[in-house]
């Protein structure tokens, strides 16, 4: 994780975890801005969970990361009667975006 090329945004986290509970779901929703990509890492996923991300429906797989646009929309839900699901959440920069790109969007997301 100390080599991860962390967003430096204001009131942003840099890791977290997702704790989801039996029958929960986190509603479709999107981020505002596209200069970033979360990653999700699986660490508890009981079956019936699953993530979608626009028309994809995707399946957690622990330990197996999974990388998307935040600006696409997306939402998760736990269908399993009884059992958590926990996924740490870190954001990255774009890869394509330039090291003066990315001190230029810290400025901005700092003001």
């Amino acid at each position: 994780m100390q080599q991860v090329p962390y967003p430096d945004v204001p009131n942003s986290p840099t890791v977290m975890f997702s704790r989801l509970a039996p029958g929960a779901r986190i509603q479709p929703h999107s981020g505002m801005y596209n200069t970033r990509l979360v990653c999700h890492l699986p660490l508890i996923v009981p079956a019936g969970c699953h993530f979608r991300v626009g028309n994809e429906v995707r399946q957690w797989e622990v330990g197996k990361l999974m990388v998307f646009d935040d600006s696409i929309e997306h939402e998760a839900w736990n269908s399993n009667p009884d059992k958590l699901r926990v996924v740490m959440i870190f954001d990255v920069w774009r890869p394509e975006l330039s090291e003066r790109e990315r001190f230029e969007l810290t400025a901005l997301f700092s003001d």
